[in-house]
């Protein structure tokens, strides 16, 4: 009974020393990464303050960064942040409503996505494994932006409620969804088939 309290206390006892190793050479390294941070030269930014609604924008293209990127500070490019004289860069809140849809058609694809893949695939006769229908519905979210607001541009707004917009645009993402599953599989070579 005694041998084995002491072989169990002994394992443990290894264990912890394993562990006070590993946790001494993380403090070890992070303490390097600290003394690193501590040499790159330091910016102090007393105040910012801005004033958007004394601008007057015609155009909106391309977007606005305001601040510091860490590549710029570990490159020290501060010529980079002259400006030049031409087209003035602003970027604009996106509207509610191509949040609502959005947030929709996100849902839609985690919730509904993978079954619909799989329907597409009892269409097809074609067998895919969760790995490749993982990576065909993050394919289709990083385009989501994209797509809804082309169909944002699109859209008919006369007469029409935001719900009425919202609903439409749904649809047709939804049915854009399933034909662009429909075409991968449809030319996907049938030797690359995942089972």
């Amino acid at each position: 009974m005694w041998s084995n309290y002491f072989k169990q206390l002994e394992t443990y006892l290894k264990w912890q020393q394993t562990k006070i190793i590993a946790l001494e050479q993380k403090i070890a390294q992070l303490q390097k990464e600290y003394a690193e941070l501590k040499k790159r030269p330091q910016m102090n930014i007393e105040k910012m303050e801005y004033h958007f609604d004394q601008l007057k924008v015609e155009t909106l293209e391309g977007t606005l960064n305001i601040g510091l990127t860490p590549s710029s500070l570990i490159d020290g490019n501060i010529e980079d942040f002259s400006v030049t004289k031409g087209k003035t860069i602003v970027s604009h809140p996106e509207p509610l409503l191509f949040r609502t849809i959005q947030t929709s058609i996100q849902a839609f694809l985690q919730e509904d996505g993978k079954k619909m893949i799989q329907n597409i695939e009892k269409r097809f006769s074609y067998q895919l494994d969760d790995y490749y229908r993982q990576f065909i519905l993050q394919d289709i979210a990083r385009q989501l932006d994209e797509r809804i607001r082309f169909y944002l541009n699109q859209v008919e707004k006369a007469g029409k409620t935001n719900e009425q917009i919202q609903e439409e645009i749904i649809g047709k993402i939804k049915r854009d969804i399933e034909h662009s599953i429909e075409s991968f599989l449809k030319h996907l070579p049938r030797e690359e088939q995942h089972e």
